[in-house]
């Protein structure tokens, strides 16, 4: 195992930190997440409060990324040539601090809301990810361009096609990153940046999220989003198929 891999699944083991709490868990909601084969194989699990996100709920942010390559300095999370290009997949904890006391994604009389509900991935991609890498707002670029809902047993669905900001950028053009990030994901390799590709460069990509109510005010979500290539999308589909057996 090379340094920077092992630094990264040691700060992965590490979540929740010291003083922080896993509300999932301590309300005894499970949210599993299996190790696909050319993930880092760990997990983490990080926390998140409504004061610091600015928004009326508190998350909690289950997940994995792509492996370290042999000698690399950082996870295929950054290499554009491969299917794990920007990808990580899991679960959401969501809990709501609306007034009406609906859990976050539904609306007072029980009816999904798949706006409110995306609103979680654009505050993951834009701030949570990208934004705590480095890049500066105006790069932030998180948009739907396509979403279909559906009903698959207990849970609501949302397919989604979207633009994301990529987490690969070349350090100069990091604004204030949260240098914590870089013992996750490690620090982007040059090579990975031609002349032709910017930093927080705009990715197609697509996928799907599952949720639904499993506590008061307390909506769980799971699954992943993969670039939208044939290779993202056959590792979309494994992902999926890995998940779904440990959600029905």
């Amino acid at each position: 195992m090379g340094l920077h891999r092992e630094l990264a699944a040691m700060a992965m083991r590490a979540t929740p930190l010291p003083g922080q709490r896993n509300f999932l868990h301590d309300t005894g909601i499970h949210a599993p997440v299996p190790l696909h084969d050319g993930s880092i194989g760990v997990v983490a699990r990080e926390p998140f409060k409504a004061e610091e996100l600015k928004r009326l709920f508190d998350l909690m942010v289950i997940f994995t990324i792509g492996d370290f390559a042999s000698g690399a300095s950082c996870s295929s999370y950054f290499d554009p040539n491969s299917p794990w290009y920007n990808v990580f997949y899991g679960a959401y904890g969501v809990r709501s601090h609306k007034r009406d006391g609906s859990p976050w994604g539904f609306r007072g009389d029980g009816r999904p809301n798949v706006d409110e509900m995306l609103e979680v991935p654009w505050l993951d991609y834009n701030f949570l990810t990208a934004g705590n890498l480095g890049c500066p707002p105006s790069r932030m670029c998180f948009q739907v361009e396509d979403v279909r809902e559906g009903k698959e047993g207990f849970w609501h669905t949302a397919e989604v096609a979207c633009i994301i900001p990529s987490g690969l950028h070349r350090m100069k053009d990091a604004v204030t990153p949260d240098l914590t990030y870089y013992a996750v994901f490690g620090v982007p390799e040059e090579h990975f940046l031609s002349s032709q590709r910017e930093s927080y460069e705009p990715v197609r990509m697509r996928g799907k999220m599952y949720f639904r109510p499993v506590a008061e005010r307390t909506t769980l979500v799971w699954g992943g989003l993969c670039p939208d290539t044939p290779d993202g999308q056959r590792l979309f589909n494994s992902i999926l198929e890995g998940m779904t057996p440990l959600y029905r």
